[in-house]
């Protein structure tokens, strides 16, 4: 398929720009590493809930930052280069060549994941325990996938906007906090509440800590099941809107010619 190939085609083409440059591994893989160090440090007495946020704080931090630097710096690059009109000339849609980008830089922060889980169960001697394996992966993975899809949305308007660098600093930490990666959303102000359930990440982190922590008390009255349908709706709806938008932005392109100025 046209389609599939053109995903497959952009998931390559930006590993091959990661790896030639190595400046994106700092922000992208050690930042995130070293947050969840932090974490690991802060608490005073070790336990699997302990070592589960530090773990899902490192990863979260990781797959955002870089998907979000997909969805923005990709198009943001492709100013620089010279490539805009290329993209917007090939046969295949552009949320198909983004969506290939994003994928890949999601992907990084299974790799933070992972470190932070080896350094704390061999340096820091934590204790890493999942209740239920098979939900605890399938939770990981949709909530991976919900990451993609958020960043879907916000790279349609990457694709006007001139300054995408400043948006995606705005974006990145509030993201973190939003969704209770790093502390329940429990403790936010009870006005952000509304905000942190309309982000599909917030209701797979939930989800992930259900399936990892027997008897999790902390979790939304919705349970395993609720959260995963929770997460996928709204990614369905991020991905419905990123189409739309995506046509919308298609065609104003086409008629402005102007993506090419700053």
């Amino acid at each position: 398929m046209p389609r599939l190939r053109a995903l497959t085609a952009s998931f390559r083409h930006q590993a091959a720009i990661f790896w030639a440059e190595p400046q994106w591994i700092v922000p992208n893989i050690i930042a995130p590493f070293v947050l969840a160090m932090v974490v690991l440090m802060l608490f005073r007495e070790p336990s699997p809930e302990a070592l589960l946020y530090a773990v899902l704080g490192g990863g979260m931090m990781g797959m955002w930052g870089n998907t979000l630097y997909a969805s923005g710096f990709s198009i943001q690059s492709d100013r620089w280069w010279g490539t805009v009109d290329a993209i917007f000339a090939a046969p295949s849609s552009l949320i198909w060549i983004i969506g290939g980008r994003t994928i890949w830089h999601a992907l990084i922060g299974i790799i933070n994941g992972f470190f932070v889980l080896v350094v704390a169960v061999l340096i820091f001697q934590m204790p890493f325990v999942v209740a239920d394996m098979p939900q605890f992966l399938l939770a990981f993975i949709l909530t991976l996938l919900s990451l993609a899809a958020l960043g879907m949305l916000f790279s349609a308007a990457f694709v006007l906007t001139r300054s995408a660098q400043v948006l995606t600093n705005g974006l990145e930490y509030p993201i973190y906090v939003g969704t209770g990666s790093m502390f329940p959303i429990a403790l936010l102000p009870f006005w952000t509440n509304p905000l942190s359930l309309s982000l599909a990440p917030t209701w797979g982190i939930d989800a992930i800590r259900y399936a990892a922590l027997d008897g999790y008390p902390h979790g939304f009255s919705a349970g395993y099941w609720g959260d995963l349908l929770a997460l996928g709706l709204l990614s369905v709806f991020y991905l419905t809107v990123s189409i739309w938008l995506y046509k919308a932005v298609d065609k104003r392109a086409r008629k402005t010619a102007n993506l090419m100025r700053y």
